[in-house]
């Protein structure tokens, strides 16, 4: 018999308050929604919307309507079917960062602007480590060094499928964008029609905090629901700045801008899988700057995942996320605070593992040392067992008084199922570990790093896949030189 720990922040009246007002501020105040189709959606479902200041103002009745029409579990697939995944609300999945302007050099200190090579090195890391189910890519950033911005998506998902098996993410950042990405995942997926039938990929679509949706992110998404693949609708309000300084306003003004993008995306698609999604921390008002690492975003991750699963949706949450400069005391009590309170509140996908100074850069020591905190975390929601056979009665009666447990078989069963045991913590003693070179637990990421780039192999891309990518990125790059031009 086992009970899985949770963690709740607020009561079902107050989720029903929160529904209530963020459906209140759709119809009463409205959102700014710049794409002309996304209005075309609203517009033909009864929503008011008005041209020049493109406010649209949307009835309860059909954003309820959309909520239910999402669907509660998914399935995401792989490059390799056996790691494919199966998304719902009772599920926790992590998403590691790869798509950082800047990478964290561990033997200097010092972050330089992110290569292909890291991208490609950052996703060989992921799909080696196990805590990690869906991986982001190279695909969404948008810059990588030495490669035109025009086509840094394109070359970011080749140098990513190259590298996993796993599930990747695309972006949506502009509908073209959108279009070539999905041109390439058709081609893993065996075509159009079967990515089309089974998603084959994820994307973001991001409202602009407060109540904004921008033309190009949102055309970007109406493209990924008209392929159906899953979209997390993730809003990235600050406390004091661009929401307001309370929490619960915060997320009431949450709840309006992800509900909205949800309501245009099941217009455009009925049943779309989404993620009810946050982003939300507070402004550290002494700095003027988004405190991404303050216990607020843990709070604002138990909420999120609470409303999300009200509307029965999954949640996808934002944690190890740190302000932090250095892979220091700050970064782990940050990180291992946050990602503990979201997976205790019902989060159920976790995005950030490996970023560090605000989620400006990414570090690949980062992402081993976040992969060992997931795999506590997921023994944390394990909880405890009590069964006649782990109250062990028996064996203590057997071992009786002043005795000792080690050479039982009870010991032996049971040591890896109830006892987490780290890879990378050093519980030696001081002589031992003086002795092992006095080395820190960041150390030993470095280490785990070098290993796992040399050693870890992924399965290659058969020669027709690789060369139909090739070509795709070839057109893409001639599209861009002809605009240019």
């Amino acid at each position: 018999m086992k009970h899985t720990p949770q963690l709740k922040v607020l009561s079902e009246e107050q989720i029903y308050i929160i529904h209530q007002s963020a459906l209140e501020i759709l119809w009463n105040i409205g959102v700014i929604v710049k794409s002309p189709d996304a209005r075309k959606l609203l517009r033909h479902a009864g929503a008011v919307v008005d041209e020049d200041s493109m406010i649209c103002r949307i009835p309860g009745y059909i954003v309820e309507e959309a909520l239910r029409r999402a669907p509660s579990s998914f399935t995401i697939h792989a490059r390799n079917p056996d790691r494919s995944i199966r998304v719902s609300t009772g599920s926790l999945h992590f998403e590691p960062m790869i798509g950082r302007i800047n990478c964290f050099d561990y033997r200097s200190g010092t972050t330089h602007p992110t290569t292909l090579q890291d991208v490609e090195e950052l996703v060989k890391l992921s799909d080696a480590l196990p805590n990690y189910q869906l991986l982001h890519s190279g695909a969404i950033m948008p810059q990588i060094s030495g490669i035109p911005t025009g086509v840094t998506h394109v070359h970011g998902y080749l140098s990513s499928v190259r590298n996993s098996t796993k599930p990747l993410k695309t972006t949506s950042r502009k509908r073209l964008m959108a279009e070539d990405c999905l041109r390439m995942v058709s081609v893993i997926a065996g075509g159009e029609e079967m990515l089309r039938a089974k998603p084959f990929t994820f994307t973001t679509a991001n409202p602009v905090a407060p109540l904004h949706h921008d033309r190009d992110q949102m055309e970007g998404a109406l493209e990924f629901a008209r392929w159906g693949q899953p979209i997390d609708v993730t809003s990235e309000p600050q406390a004091g700045a661009t929401a307001p300084v309370t929490l619960a306003g915060l997320l009431t003004q949450q709840t309006a801008d992800v509900i909205s993008g949800i309501t245009i995306i099941q217009l455009a698609n009925p049943g779309n899988p989404v993620w009810y999604g946050t982003c939300g921390t507070i402004m550290d008002m002494r700095t003027a700057r988004i405190a991404i690492g303050a216990v607020e975003m843990g709070l604002i991750n138990v909420a999120s995942a609470q409303i999300a699963h009200f509307y029965d949706i999954p949640c996808r949450g934002t944690a190890f996320a740190t302000d932090s400069k250095l892979l220091d005391f700050q970064a782990g009590c940050e990180k291992t605070l946050i990602s503990t309170m979201a997976a205790l509140g019902g989060v159920n996908k976790i995005f950030y593992p490996g970023t560090m100074e605000g989620a400006m850069a990414v570090s690949k020591e980062g992402l081993v040392l976040d992969n060992e905190t997931a795999a506590g975390i997921y023994r944390v929601l394990e909880g405890i067992d009590v069964n006649d056979s782990t109250l062990a009665l028996d064996i203590i009666g057997q071992v009786g008084p002043a005795g000792h447990f080690l050479n039982q078989k009870h010991t032996l069963h049971y040591i890896k199922q109830e006892h987490f045991l780290p890879l990378l913590a050093d519980r030696q003693s001081r002589q031992r570990w003086e002795e092992g070179g006095s080395k820190s637990m960041t150390d030993r990421a470095h280490e785990e790093v070098e290993r796992v780039l040399s050693k870890h192999k992924v399965d290659p891309l058969p020669d027709d896949m690789e060369a139909e990518l090739e070509r795709i990125i070839r057109d893409v790059e001639k599209r861009e030189k002809n605009e240019g031009d």
